[in-house]
């Protein structure tokens, strides 16, 4: 029997497929569904889900009554102009209790003069369970170190206090030892404090962060070099800037990420005055910001181990800070959608850039 050509086969290979397909006109028009398509819109009796060729699936879409059909006709509509390729949304299936997640990938093809859109729907409910589980199991960590955090504050001012009681009430009728321990204990626990607010903070990040908005990174450098003038007087260094752009993000965090990134370019700068610049540059939907300093650098191998908390590569004596700084950078960074990365080396000065939001402008 002579075999049939490969182009001969896509029908039916696209028919076996266990994605629901399907082919629309340019104006929402199915043409075309294959098998899982069909079954699975007969077996959930689903508006969103029509079997039958000749249906308009913008317009069903349109009149659902569901949040899930108005989403996915959103969604369609935008996929049709071209406007986007991937859509998630719901579907309430059949039964009342089952709720299943797909991923609509959507891409344009012409056929002569004709334009067309090819449909495919695939089942990401296991990634988006999976997501759920991971993001409760975050919140229930996040609600851990907030709680041992905050309860570990007031034992330790007990101890503070009763160490700076000690160290007032018997000063100098103790020996030079006995001053040095005091001296001692009373800096572990102002450290121990440090950390602790620290912790808190890092934990409040996703609960406690404000919503998004338009913020101008101009203000936000204004401010930050404000709060940091007297640290810039006594270091010396010299900070410079290139036109920052507005961006999509919560103003109280992002001053936060450029203080501890410029306060850590300051701490590490070695023996020289630190010199550190920042720039921007857009890349599609996003902005890459750079903060980059002439500073000791850091070795390829700690650059991830900067980001954990609690994670110093210098003892308390050679550098000052509590660990979470940088922690608290990727928390942010992470918060608003971007990444956050380092290229450096010993001695030759560290740049940290991060990603964040563009806002979108009138003519995009």
């Amino acid at each position: 029997m002579k075999s049939r050509e490969p182009e001969a086969l896509v029908p039916a290979a696209v028919d076996t497929l266990p994605i629901n397909f399907a082919i629309l006109d340019e104006e929402g028009t199915i043409l075309h569904t294959n098998r899982a398509w069909r079954e699975f819109g007969r077996a959930n009796d689903l508006e969103l889900q029509p079997d039958t060729v000749g249906t308009n699936y913008l317009e069903i879409t349109a009149h659902g009554e569901t949040e899930t059909a108005r989403t996915a006709a959103v969604g369609l509509s935008e996929i049709l102009e071209d406007e986007r390729e991937l859509l998630e949304f719901e579907y309430p299936c059949h039964s009342p209790d089952e709720r299943r997640w797909f991923l609509m990938r959507a891409a344009p093809f012409t056929d002569g003069d004709r334009r067309y859109v090819a449909v495919a729907h695939f089942d990401i409910t296991e990634r988006h369970e999976y997501q759920r589980r991971l993001e409760e199991s975050n919140e229930r960590l996040e609600q851990f170190a907030y709680a041992v955090s905050h309860d570990l504050r007031e034992p330790l001012r007990m101890v503070t206090s009763y160490l700076e009681l000690l160290e007032r009430q018997y000063a100098g009728e103790l020996d030079a030892s006995a001053d040095e321990f005091i001296d001692y204990a009373v800096d572990g626990a102002e450290r121990m404090k440090a950390m602790i607010e620290g912790l808190l903070e890092y934990s409040r990040i996703d609960t406690r962060g404000e919503s998004f908005d338009s913020i101008d990174l101009e203000a936000v450098l204004d401010d930050v070099l404000l709060d940091l003038e007297r640290r810039i007087e006594e270091s010396d260094a010299e900070i410079t800037s290139e036109s920052l752009p507005t961006v999509a993000g919560d103003a109280s965090q992002l001053r936060q990420l450029f203080q501890n990134l410029l306060d850590n370019a300051i701490e590490y700068s070695g023996e020289q005055p630190p010199r550190v610049t920042i720039s921007a540059t857009r890349d599609e939907d996003e902005w890459i910001v750079s903060v980059s300093d002439e500073g000791i650098g850091i070795d390829s191998a700690d650059e991830d181990r900067v980001f954990e908390v609690f994670q110093r590569l210098h003892s308390h004596e050679e550098h000052a800070g509590t660990g979470i700084g940088l922690a608290l950078c990727r928390r942010i960074v992470e918060r608003h959608g971007g990444e956050i990365w380092i290229d450096s080396g010993p001695n030759d000065g560290t740049t940290f850039s991060f990603t964040l939001p563009a806002v979108r402008d009138r003519t995009d």
